[in-house]
Formats: C-alpha cells, structure tokens, sequence
C-alpha cells in the first residue's frame, strides 16, 4: 500500500492570502517532487460547490444563523472528504485545501457564538480518520484584510462582516493555534508581509511537516 499523503490545511480570514500561499507551496511541492493537489472547501467538487452557493446566498439574506450553517457546511464537507480527500490521500498524493472544518469553528464557533462541542463532534463523523495533518494560519489584521479586499468581496457575505465580527474571528484564530483546537498540529504564519516573504515562512512550515529539505527556485 501506498503511504497515505499529507492533509494540509491554510486558514485565515479574508485577504489573509490563502489561494496565493496554496499556488506558491505547490509549486514549490511539485519543484521537489512531492505530489499535491490544490483544492477548496466549501467546494471542491461540484454538489458541494452548489452548497456553497446555496449558503452564500442563504446568508447574505439573513435567512440563516450559525447552526444552520453548520448543517450546510458539514454535508458539503462530506461531499468533497469522500470525493476529493480521501481518494487522493490513499493514493499518496498530499493535499493542499483553503479552508476546512477549522473555519466552521472559527466563524460559526469563535464569530457567531456556535456549539464548538457540536463542530467537533460533526467533524470526527464527517472526516473520521482523515483530518488534517497540519493546519497553517496565515495572521493577519483586521486593518491588512480591509486594505487587501477593498471593495471585492468575492461574493462572499463573511467579508462583509462589521469591525467587531473580525474582532472575534481574529481573536477565534489565534486561540485555536493557542490551544491546538480540535487536537490538531497548528502553525502561525505573519501573513503581513510580501507575498514571497510569507511563501518563504510557509516553505519553512512545509519542511517541517515532511521532514525533509525543500529546493527553492
């Protein structure tokens, strides 16, 4: 059998950098031969893209509270463990998702006051033996988020958020990378800098969880 790849997770809130950071690790994965995949969550194969979209639109109406979100957002997760993660674990390949069951905690749980215990007892059904092996926490500002997005919000009715829901979200990411939430391996990336600064500090993260030299360009 084949080892099982590495389940990598990057995390932050809007503007943080995520979808960069993922192209750049990678790449730089891919320059030493270590498979990856590139993929998104909620989302990543099409019944659950649907499901993010179905929340999206559900929330910017105002028609849905943490919980309910909750619900939505664990069976898109499952959509996608069982058709993206899974497969591609067994298989060896090491994959690399913008966002997991970690933002549920940090925005439904930490932001909006939700159940942790519910998330975490959701999560050990919905990913049973595959959750992430590592989780990256690119930190940034609430004052760098606001500067980085501007006025595109992608869509997406969590950037559109009032100051004191950052507050508690930053807040929520910081104490998860405290107190290792969810028994998970957490790292911290100053996600303020440059682009090629950051790729650099999560170069070093990626060394670290495959335990091995990684050739820069």
């Amino acid at each position: 059998m084949k080892e099982r790849g590495k389940f990598i997770v990057f995390e932050g809130i809007g503007g943080s950098g995520k979808g960069t950071q993922i192209e750049l690790a990678k790449d730089l994965l891919d320059r030493n031969g270590i498979k990856a995949i590139y993929t998104r969550e909620p989302g990543g194969i099409e019944p659950a893209e649907k499901i993010r979209e179905l929340i999206f639109t559900l929330r910017d109406k105002k028609l849905i509270k943490a919980e309910g979100q909750m619900v939505l957002f664990f069976a898109a997760r499952k959509l996608w463990v069982d058709g993206v993660v899974v497969p591609n674990l067994d298989k060896g390949a090491n994959v690399l998702t913008d966002r997991c069951h970690t933002s549920t905690g940090a925005y439904q749980g930490y932001a909006e006051s939700g159940d942790q215990k519910q998330i975490l007892a959701i999560a050990d059904v919905i990913l049973g033996d595959y959750k992430p092996d590592a989780i990256i926490l690119l930190d940034i500002s609430k004052e760098t988020s606001i500067e980085r997005r501007g006025k595109n919000v992608n869509g997406d009715p969590f950037d559109k958020e009032s100051s004191e829901y950052f507050d508690r979200l930053i807040a929520g990411y910081r104490e998860m990378v405290k107190t290792g939430w969810g028994g998970l391996k957490w790292y911290i990336v100053d996600g303020e800098a440059k682009p090629e600064v950051v790729a650099e500090s999560v170069a070093k993260v990626l060394e670290e969880i495959f335990e091995r030299k990684l050739e820069r360009l």
